[in-house]
């Protein structure tokens, strides 16, 4: 192109010089009419070499238009349909239709090829219904291809598009057969992963007396005996591991003290996973006092590496008697480990899949609830959007306990301290409670100190499935009468010990019942009540009289953040701070329109300058342009660069240092220490959580 430009500035230079020449002639012989006439020629001849040229320019343009609107579009898995939105007539069709669709679509209207040749009711229903005010998009459906003899799953995806006052409908029917069967195999692998856990623990529990793991990540370990005949190193317990060692040491038989040692300190543990030396270890040894001086033991050292962290196990069984017959057991158990270890990583793909799916309606529906309770209703509308909020809320709690990772690989609960709202809590604690008893007359009654503090920093979805289990234990054995539910706290420097007591009036517990009871250590009941206290470094007591009254005693320590008192709350009918921070600028990315929407209107109520955008690369290519933000909130998982890749070039751009909250439905344990390590100032995990949204704020914009 450059060239044909060149060749009509050099055919415009030559006209110039021929009839500069001509004309020096035509001065000397007085022929003006001559010049006139070659002039006249001469324009006329490099008129049509430009005209030529120019078309030709032009002619090439479209060609490399239409070359790049083909190529942007042509996939091997979807078709794209270009629709005048008035007239319904096809402008553009993907040449793949029929290789996609199985269909000759040919030059047909709207109606033609939605409604007749791409027969799918479900999409032809909802398109009927669809406002397009909004970006439509269909679930995944089935769809019959005439061109294959298997099914073939299918989502069609439609948004407005307008040029020059004309609009058009962009329609992009993906064929997602391959995505549905993925998912089908990944629900087909967590029934084997299951069947195989199963497997394993029969193994374990029949095979062996006891088993410690060590988090050499942690320096911590527990220790649990699968049989209460024999308890080798004395009672159950956990802690330290460094600083345990030499005291269960004290068990064992002086002269194989050091061989155990050798091979159990945290240095030698550390030095397997350095050196990738993770093959089983298996040491005997004799138990130390006289009467077991004879008692042979044999731990079996597992080392295990998960989610970034470092694990021992160590599996030890009585030996003196078969020996050959725990070689044998140690390889089935081997075999059955690794097996569980291969499937271990498809199962938490699975359940992190599911844990964003569920997440990210709900945080649609806990935030539009949250935000309509802030505008002027009338009562009976007021209490139905606060029994939606409230129980949206509660499924989301529903959901993280359904999904803890870690309790479900290694049967442990570990802490997850957030800041939260005492009132808000036991008003949860209190409509769990009146959903359980249902029918029965039982009335419910909290009755809260009015001096305990309103804020506090711990783990309150465990608080309330501890509390949960011990009232709903209530429930089950009060026939009718009342249950009392006393909070009261001790303020200790900056901390509350916070005292919760459930007395009810039901049957009472006869005192061998009793017993059994507090030896309970099954994951039900009073045994799950148990372990949720040992996590929450708590105390529980129960007081029984039969026929009289059942009385528990929680106890919990927790940090203040927010010294009002219940009753300034309770007058003020505020649950979380709102504060003005009126001329900061916030930035907002999500491609989820309706994400936005509810974001955007959580924020409302801090007067913030508040920008939206839908992708990463509009948010570099704003920042690049105004870089003066003082906070921006940024969804993880979006098309094109996700948040982790955005908040990456951001950072590349010159004095750039605006904080970035990464704002994701991947809220797996673990995860907010994972994209705090990749460069994330702070972590929001969705349902959006007004008690942490109102940290964050303070965190990065009120003082600032």
């Amino acid at each position: 192109m450059k060239d044909k430009k060149g060749i009509i500035i050099s055919i415009s230079v030559v006209v110039v010089l021929i009839y500069s020449t001509l004309s020096i002639f035509t001065d000397i012989f007085n022929e003006n009419v001559i010049l006139d006439y070659i002039m006249l020629f001469l324009i006329f001849v490099t008129g049509i070499i430009i005209l030529k040229f120019a078309l030709e320019i032009n002619k090439t343009d479209f060609t490399s238009k239409d070359k790049l609107f083909n190529s942007l579009v042509q996939s091997p898995d979807s078709v794209y349909i270009l629709v005048h939105a008035k007239s319904k007539k096809v402008v553009y069709l993907s040449k793949n239709v029929e290789e996609v669709l199985g269909i000759s679509i040919g030059n047909k209207s709207l109606e033609d090829i939605v409604f007749r040749e791409i027969n799918i009711p479900t999409i032809k229903n909802e398109i009927h219904s669809w406002d397009r005010n909004t970006e439509y998009v269909s679930q995944m459906v089935a769809y019959d291809n005439p061109k294959y003899n298997h099914e073939m799953w299918v989502k069609v995806k439609i948004f407005i598009y307008k040029e020059k006052n004309e609009e058009y409908f962009v329609i992009r029917i993906l064929d997602a057969t391959k995505e549905h069967k993925r998912q089908h195999l990944l629900i087909s692998q967590a029934a084997d992963i299951k069947s195989h856990e199963s497997i394993l623990n029969q193994i374990t529990t029949k095979s062996y007396d006891l088993e410690m793991n060590i988090n050499l990540t942690l320096n911590s370990y527990e220790l649990k005996y699968f049989k209460k005949d024999n308890l080798y190193f004395g009672e159950e317990k956990r802690g330290k591991y460094t600083e345990e060692l030499n005291k269960l040491l004290e068990y064992i038989n002086e002269s194989d003290r050091e061989l155990v040692y050798s091979n159990l300190n945290i240095e030698t543990l550390k030095e397997h996973f350095t050196k990738y030396e993770l093959d089983s270890i298996a040491i005997r040894y004799r138990m130390g006092n006289e009467v077991k001086n004879n008692t042979w033991l044999e731990s079996t050292i597992f080392f295990i590496t998960n989610r970034q962290k470092n694990v021992v196990s160590i599996l030890t069984k009585n030996v003196t008697e078969s020996a050959e017959s725990i070689r044998e057991q140690n390889v089935m158990l081997q075999n059955a480990l690794n097996d569980a270890k291969l499937m271990n990583k498809t199962k938490t793909e699975l359940i992190s899949t599911i844990s964003r799916e569920i997440r990210t309606p709900l945080t649609n529906i806990v935030g539009l609830s949250d935000s309509l309770l802030h505008q002027s209703l009338n009562d009976s509308v007021k209490e139905d959007i606060k029994n939606i909020n409230d129980s949206s809320n509660e499924m989301v709690h529903i959901i993280d306990d359904l999904l803890d990772t870690s309790k479900i690989e290694k049967r442990i609960i570990q802490k997850n301290e957030i800041e939260y709202s005492l009132l808000k809590m036991f008003k949860r604690i209190e409509i769990n409670a009146k959903e359980y008893k249902g029918e029965k007359p039982i009335k419910i009654n909290i009755n809260m100190d009015n001096n305990l503090p309103v804020i506090l920093f711990g783990d309150a979805r465990r608080i309330v499935k501890a509390l949960n289990e011990i009232i709903n234990n209530a429930i089950k054995y009060t026939d009718e009468g009342v249950i009392d539910i006393n909070v009261r706290g001790e303020k200790i420097n900056n901390n509350v010990k916070l005292i919760v007591e459930v007395i009810d009036t039901g049957s009472g517990i006869e005192e061998d019942k009793l017993n059994t009871i507090m030896n309970d250590n099954s994951n039900k009941g009073i045994g799950a009540v148990k372990n949720l206290m040992k996590v929450l470094d708590g105390k529980f007591e129960i007081e029984s009289k039969v026929g009289e009254f059942t009385k528990v005693t929680t106890t919990f320590m927790q940090k203040i953040v927010e010294d009002n008192k219940v009753r300034e709350m309770m007058h003020n009918n505020k649950i979380a701070e709102e504060f003005s921070l009126k001329g900061k600028k916030v930035l907002i990315v999500d491609d989820n329109k309706l994400n936005l929407k509810v974001t955007n209107r959580l924020l409302t109520a801090y007067e913030l300058d508040i920008t939206l955008l839908e992708s990463g690369e509009e948010c570099i290519d704003l920042v690049k342009e105004q870089n003066n933000f003082d906070l921006i909130l940024m969804d993880q998982m979006m098309p094109g660069l996700d948040g982790t890749t955005t908040m990456n070039k951001l950072k590349e751009i010159e004095n750039f240092n605006t904080p970035i909250v990464v704002l994701t439905a991947d809220a797996m344990e673990g995860q907010k220490e994972k994209y705090i390590a990749s460069g994330f100032n702070d972590y929001i995990s969705k349902p959006i959580d007004k008690v942490e949204l109102s940290r964050v704020l303070k965190k990065f914009l009120k003082d600032k």
